[in-house]
């Protein structure tokens, strides 16, 4: 049980030191400790707090979570509208409609049934010994959740049945920066934070069976408008502090896929009264991870282990989630089984599944009541060993070389050195200067976090690179200059309208910096050049000799807009014979 132990003074996330009560858990650099002692869990998902059924066999679930070696458990601590004056879920998890227990009908109408409901399941999981993560809104519609607190603020168009999950993000946003939905979020967030429980007497705010509180689930954010969410991030954490000093609390932002999003992932965590890191994680229907095997898998946990370490804060995965039949030729449990295993020798702080319940038909649920599931109950059992037995183990030193992680996923290509299909064009002018001409798709090698290529073009998202070898030459010559120019263009994440219409190239040869330019999105039939004069006396050196010379387009990793290159060569851009998108002049 959650017992009484000594006080620990820990680094508080403000200036000042703070004394934590006992029995709480609490971050100290990248753990989670309680009493004294590290504290890290296998932990679930469990369908506890809408359906009736769920609700009824709410005991029962919570007991068998802890029959399982559980010990944290994620509940909804929110729930907005009805069917009658709600926006109903569209496109998206049904599993917990009808709605018949929201927490709030509408801005002024309270449902206190569902609060004492929420009563019951703490006091349940304080006598099964299990902590609570209670989840204060849902960025989709399929509790209320941001789309109704906009239709409360007037906003009805932020459900939009045209856009996936039917929430138009752009609208969305608005949730962020209005007005009324912060007072009416914060209003949610007092009614929670300072309830008396009736069951135990106990004052939320005092009760170490709460393990944390979750801000939003899968806080979302539209690329260039990243600022928004990350201040109403800070203003709601600050003022979950303000009211409750000694509960954890985490943002709600799923993850990140690209080292653009891992940048705003560590600006968002890094806030002060934010004290751990999470992420959500689905193989089957985020294919923009590129988990597409147990091995990828492993890959991505360790990725996102080394960047809440790079910050020095915990890190949970809060949801992981697979189907009965698999994915990609590997069973369930095998998935399972590489979920845990990587992230317990990470050296995470939790490992959550989704979702235990009652119920066998329930998507990507984990059962106690169907034998079908009895090997996915024995990993349980198994995984949250493992998590014991690693209690007090550190991370692996390779996950704190933050420096070696900071792109979450890239695919490359090199061809053979004496591939004919590489060699440009070349071409002596009247005045003796050397011209050589490359078509996109001559490029030796290329390195991106996507990446495809025709004739004609070549293409890569996010950060990384494009090569193209200007081969050796027998004869020598005074080489004054070295000109290159290249016809490039941005290639900006799908949901960045006019926001991220530029992108940072660098140029590099034979490895040296040739200087960055910001390469502007053009309109046609205006093509833009980018022109580089590079008078480096050594790269000039090496001309002279006739040594063999390598360009890479460089999209770098701390590029301040890195949204990838496009080099393309466009015939009604182009006229025949006059220039290609790519020129090297040695004169």
């Amino acid at each position: 049980m959650l017992g009484a132990a000594i006080c620990l003074t820990v680094r508080a996330p403000a200036a000042q030191r703070r004394t934590v009560p006992p029995g709480f858990v609490h971050a100290v650099n990248t753990r989670f400790v309680t009493d004294g002692r590290a504290f890290r869990f296998v932990g679930a998902n469990v369908a506890v707090m809408y359906k009736d059924e769920d609700r009824a066999r709410m005991p029962e679930t919570l007991r068998e979570a802890a029959l399982h070696g559980l010990k944290v458990v994620r509940v909804w601590a929110s729930g907005e509208g009805t069917e009658e004056n709600g926006v109903l879920p569209v496109g998206g998890d049904k599993a917990d409609w009808p709605r018949k227990h929201p927490f709030r009908r509408t801005p002024e109408d309270w449902n206190e049934e569902a609060f004492v409901h929420l009563d019951h399941v703490l006091a349940e999981a304080r006598r099964n010994d299990l902590r609570v993560q209670l989840c204060l809104v849902n960025w989709w519609r399929d509790t209320g959740g941001v789309t109704q607190y906009l239709r409360w603020a007037g906003i009805k168009d932020a459900a939009d049945e045209r856009y996936k999950f039917g929430v138009n993000p752009e609208r969305a946003m608005l949730f962020y920066t209005n007005e009324t939905t912060r007072r009416l979020y914060r209003e949610h967030v007092a009614r929670i934070v300072l309830r008396r429980n009736t069951v135990t007497g106990v004052v939320y705010r005092d009760d170490p069976t709460i393990f944390g509180y979750e801000l939003m689930n899968e806080a979302q954010a539209t690329t260039g408008r990243e600022a928004e969410r990350r201040a109403w991030i800070a203003e709601m954490s600050a003022y979950v502090k303000s009211l409750d000093a000694n509960h954890l609390i985490t943002p709600g932002i799923w993850g990140y896929r690209s080292a653009y999003e891992r940048r705003e992932w560590l600006a968002v965590h890094s806030l002060p009264d934010v004290d751990y890191c999470d992420v959500h994680n689905y193989p089957r229907d985020d294919l923009d991870s590129f988990v597409d095997s147990p091995a990828t898998l492993r890959e991505f946990i360790e990725n996102r282990a080394a960047a809440a370490f790079s910050i020095n804060k915990p890190l949970v995965f809060g949801e992981f989630g697979m189907s009965p039949d698999g994915y990609k030729g590997a069973a369930q449990v095998d998935w399972f089984r590489a979920y845990f295993d990587a992230a317990a020798r990470a050296g995470t702080g939790g490992a959550m599944f989704w979702i235990l319940t009652p119920d066998p038909q329930r998507g990507y649920g984990i059962t106690y009541t169907d034998e079908r599931d009895e090997p996915m109950r024995a990993e349980l059992i198994r995984a949250a060993d493992l998590f014991a037995s690693l209690n007090n183990a550190a991370p692996p030193p390779a996950l704190l070389a933050a420096g070696q992680h900071l792109i979450p996923r890239q695919f490359a290509f090199t061809r053979a050195p004496d591939d004919q299909s590489a060699k440009p064009i070349v071409k002596t002018q009247t005045d003796n200067a050397l011209l050589y001409r490359f078509a996109p798709e001559q490029a030796t090698r290329g390195r991106f976090e996507k990446m495809d290529g025709g004739d004609g073009y070549v293409w890569g998202a996010g950060v990384g690179f494009f090569e193209y070898v200007v081969p050796a030459r027998a004869d020598r010559r005074r080489v004054g200059e070295i000109i290159v120019r290249a016809h490039l263009q941005p290639v900006p994440p799908h949901d960045s309208d006019d926001r991220a219409n530029d992108t940072r190239v660098t140029l590099f040869i034979n490895n040296t910096n040739c200087g960055a330019k910001l390469v502007p999105l053009e309109q046609a039939p205006n093509a833009i050049i980018q022109e580089w004069h590079v008078k480096n006396w050594l790269l000039r050196y090496d001309a002279w000799r006739g040594h063999a010379t390598t360009l890479r387009f460089a999209v770098e990793v701390n590029a301040d807009r890195p949204f990838g290159i496009n080099i393309s060569n466009f015939p009604e851009w182009f006229h025949a014979g006059e220039t290609k998108p790519i020129e090297v002049e040695v004169r």
